[in-house]
């Protein structure tokens, strides 16, 4: 099985820091963005992930927008959001952006991802 890839898009970078490291222990390969417009960027560039892990609230473009900008682009990755915005109407919004499912930032487990590492549209 080739190795897969992750692209961890959070504004702050101990939550990236974290979840990359909790990708790497599930042997997954993470490259990281500070926000919706980075991680749109290095997609328009040609990058390919299988999993995205996109924060909601960031400076620049935040989550819901990137993500519904992702696949307005034709991007079929999985992408997870991940998020402590506690707001139903924020989440709701976040949720019909395109997500594959979300889940809450703080309390992320390899658990969570695990499911989404084998249906995961591989590029």
């Amino acid at each position: 099985m080739a190795t897969m890839s992750a692209l961890v898009v959070d504004d702050q970078k101990i939550m990236r820091k974290i979840h990359c490291a909790l990708l790497q222990k599930l042997g997954v390969q993470t490259q990281e963005a500070e926000n919706g417009l980075e991680a749109l960027k290095l997609l328009e560039s040609g990058a390919k992930f299988d999993i995205i892990l996109m924060d909601y609230e960031m400076p620049v473009m935040n989550g819901a927008e990137a993500t519904q900008r992702i696949r307005g682009m034709g991007v079929s990755s999985v992408i997870l959001g991940v998020s402590s915005e506690t707001d139903e109407a924020t989440r709701e919004n976040f949720r019909n952006s395109g997500l594959t499912k979300l889940f809450d930032k703080k309390t992320l487990t390899s658990s969570d991802v695990i499911p989404y590492l084998s249906t995961s549209s591989s590029k």
